[in-house]
């Protein structure tokens, strides 16, 4: 993954993943969207040291480099402000929690939860689909740990606990 490579892999990630893909002119803007926050984003009246992508057309991701400076409080606040921001401006949801992306034929594709059981338990999916684990809290691990199998993934473990995953 080439997005962050100038953070250190302790710097910490947030991730927003949106409920539909983003059309090119959208991905165009929001990624001009990231990019002014990220050049104004403050914490405690500093400048914060940090980046920010739109990963396959639907992850707006943010990482700031704490060993520089610790982003709390209010910087935090700045970004779930700015994120409902762009999601009220291209009428997206970002916090679905249970919104499953995976890996499909080489495309990102997403679900609500109810249907990603479904499909699931369809065969659509499998233990070795790629699901996305937005909890990752590092640069490091969002580059080792972000893409994973559905069996390792907290996804697999609550969508069908007794299913028999090979977790």
């Amino acid at each position: 993954m080439e997005s962050f490579t100038t953070l250190p892999a302790t710097a910490r990630v947030w991730i927003y993943q949106a409920d539909r893909a983003f059309t090119t002119t959208e991905s165009t803007r929001i990624a001009g969207d990231i990019n002014a926050f990220v050049s104004q984003w403050l914490a405690h009246k500093a400048k914060v040291i940090g980046d920010g992508a739109l990963l396959y057309d639907r992850f707006v991701i943010l990482a700031a480099d704490e060993d520089k400076l610790a982003v709390s409080g209010c910087s935090i606040d700045s970004t779930v402000r700015f994120i409902k921001e762009l999601g009220s401006k291209y009428n997206v949801n970002f916090f679905d929690r249970f919104y499953t992306c995976y890996l499909q034929d080489g495309q990102v594709k997403g679900a609500d939860f109810d249907t990603f059981k479904k499909l699931l338990a369809d065969g659509a999916v499998n233990d070795e689909t790629i699901v996305f684990n937005n909890l990752v809290a590092t640069v490091g691990a969002m580059q080792a740990e972000w893409q994973i199998p559905l069996a390792k993934s907290w996804q697999g473990r609550v969508a069908v606990p007794d299913a028999g995953l090979k977790l």
